[in-house]
């Protein structure tokens, strides 16, 4: 194969290498699978803290809201005793109120903590959530990065001679023209000489332009 061919089908496997990263393998492939099993487990913690979270901030709402049902409660019994003139009892139920106004004051102060510990940690669960579909897109990338250079590979050792790269489909073509306008012209011939035409280099060319398209779309 001419050295003009060989460079160029090497820019076309440098640029799929490219698509991965500095780091390929099958090495890299496992330790981007620990990553997102990592991530993944980090998430479900967060998301289980989330829920936590919302629960206590629901929780707390439902304690101010029986609070201030009994505060109107209450006032109403202090307004009952100060119209039958029960100044004792008016008194004690007015501090039942103040008691009750402090303790819902403090859990109102309680129900903002939570309520911004909750959004906290419904950022936290965003954050990993997109940290792991970024990362399962690596390794599909990758994955498929890897498949195509262990098939190149594969093509390469097939090779006959000391070819290092797949023959382009035009070196072929005009190998076969030659091949054609040299042998005997026989119908048989020519219609035998029209099957071998089929070039699987020209096959793994198409998919791996097909690839780089895709990949090059992803991002």
């Amino acid at each position: 194969m001419p050295d003009t061919l060989k460079t160029l089908f090497k820019r076309i496997q440098e640029g799929m290498e490219g698509l991965a990263g500095a780091v390929m393998g099958d090495r890299a492939e496992r330790l981007l699978d620990e990553e997102i099993r990592s991530i993944d487990d980090a998430l479900h913690g967060a998301r289980g803290e989330h829920g936590a979270a919302k629960a206590r901030r629901i929780a707390n709402e439902q304690h101010q809201a029986a609070l201030a049902t009994r505060i109107g409660e209450i006032e109403a019994k202090v307004e009952t005793a100060l119209r039958q003139n029960r100044a004792t009892q008016a008194r004690t139920a007015a501090d039942d109120v103040v008691r009750l106004q402090a303790e819902r004051a403090q859990r109102m102060e309680e129900g903002h903590d939570l309520a911004t510990q909750e959004r906290q940690f419904a950022h936290v669960v965003e954050q990993l959530e997109g940290r792991l579909r970024r990362l399962k897109h690596q390794l599909d990338i990758l994955r498929a990065s890897n498949s195509l250079q262990r098939a190149q590979a594969t093509v390469a050792r097939r090779q006959p001679g000391d070819a290092l790269y797949p023959e382009p489909a035009f070196a072929s073509a005009a190998r076969m023209k030659q091949r054609r306008t040299s042998a005997p012209e026989s119908g048989t011939t020519q219609r035998t000489n029209k099957k071998d035409t089929v070039d699987p280099a020209q096959a793994v060319l198409d998919r791996a332009r097909k690839r780089i398209t895709s990949s090059a779309r992803k991002r």
